[in-house]
């Protein structure tokens, strides 16, 4: 449950915040919003498609792209894989970066049928290292990764989670992704599937544009 913390703000007032947990914020946002159930996804090469797609743009961009790939393929790996360049790009190009993200999809659905499987026996900082070694795949796109298709318990440090702690008055000056990432997971003992949940609620208040947590500061451990 949230306790009652006081501060002193620049102007010398006293400001009274209902301090929290990451395990506070988890049950508000759920009680909140409900069971998000994500990643939202057909299959396992539409979620894939989905990750590399949704970079750089929105769902509304990224969904037209999808639809365009499920009806020239089924969402079925071998015939992704089978399109030219010239198709796959085509089929993609509502969600930008066509020339580039054809590239990152093709790295990534290969990888997916060739070596996902054995990568998933590795500790999760190795599998991270083999993710972020993909074309395509950054900090966040490899977490997403770690979450919904190989079920560690991470955290995505997104632009939704960064503008939430920042209201949450976590921090003093704004973090890097990694700086978030690594102190939210000092002391992070969610199961994968409240990670996933975690993850899926802040973005989706994100969404919001609420001003529902002004009065409140997530305490990270160690900060």
């Amino acid at each position: 449950m949230p306790s009652y913390w006081i501060i002193n703000s620049t102007g010398g007032f006293l400001i009274l915040y209902k301090q929290i947990t990451i395990y506070d914020l988890l049950e508000i946002l759920s009680k909140k919003l409900g069971p998000q159930n994500w990643w939202p996804a057909e299959n396992t090469e539409d979620m894939l498609s989905g990750m590399i797609l949704i970079q750089n743009t929105n769902w509304k961009n990224a969904d037209q792209s999808l639809a365009n790939l499920k009806k020239a393929t089924n969402f079925e790996t071998d015939r992704i894989l089978a399109l030219s360049t010239d198709e796959m790009e085509r089929l993609i190009q509502p969600s930008g970066f066509f020339h580039n993200k054809a590239i990152y999809l093709r790295s990534m659905l290969t990888a997916y049928r060739d070596n996902f499987d054995d990568w998933s026996k590795l500790s999760t900082p190795l599998l991270r290292k083999k993710l972020i070694a993909m074309k395509g795949v950054g900090n966040e796109t490899a977490d997403v990764l770690l979450l919904y298709y190989f079920h560690r318990p991470t955290f995505v440090a997104d632009n939704y989670s960064m503008k939430l702690f920042t209201k949450l008055h976590t921090f003093t000056t704004k973090p890097t992704y990694i700086q978030l990432k690594t102190a939210v997971e000092r002391d992070f003992k969610l199961e994968s599937k409240q990670a996933e949940e975690l993850h899926a609620l802040i973005d989706e208040f994100g969404k919001l544009k609420s001003d529902y947590f002004d009065d409140y500061q997530l305490k990270l451990p160690y900060l």
